[in-house]
């Protein structure tokens, strides 16, 4: 008689690493350069967005890249980054005081 195999349950598989906490410090650099520049335009200093596009590119990437659960969970992340984006956005629209 043969010994049987001996094939791991399903959960011992190895777990495929979620890819969320790269799109979540992906969301907190992209923050991290909104709030600086922010900041500058309300002190009164220049700024230049130089690499913003392209670290919003990296992150709408690494976004796509999340099974559909985890990327629903960066939404309320998004959003506020949005709202981040606006808020700069009205700032660099101020008129210059004289």
């Amino acid at each position: 008689m043969t010994q049987a195999e001996h094939h791991p349950p399903s959960s011992a598989l190895p777990h495929t690493p979620s890819r969320q906490p790269a799109a979540e410090q992906a969301a907190e650099g992209v923050a991290n350069m909104l709030r600086l520049a922010r900041g500058m335009v309300q002190s009164g200093r220049r700024v230049e967005l130089d690499g913003l596009d392209q670290m919003v590119g990296r992150l709408c990437a690494r976004c796509l890249d999340l099974p559909p659960e985890e990327g629903r969970a960066l939404r309320p992340r998004l959003a506020a980054l949005l709202v981040e984006i606006d808020a700069l956005n009205a700032s660099l629209n101020q008129p210059e005081p004289p």
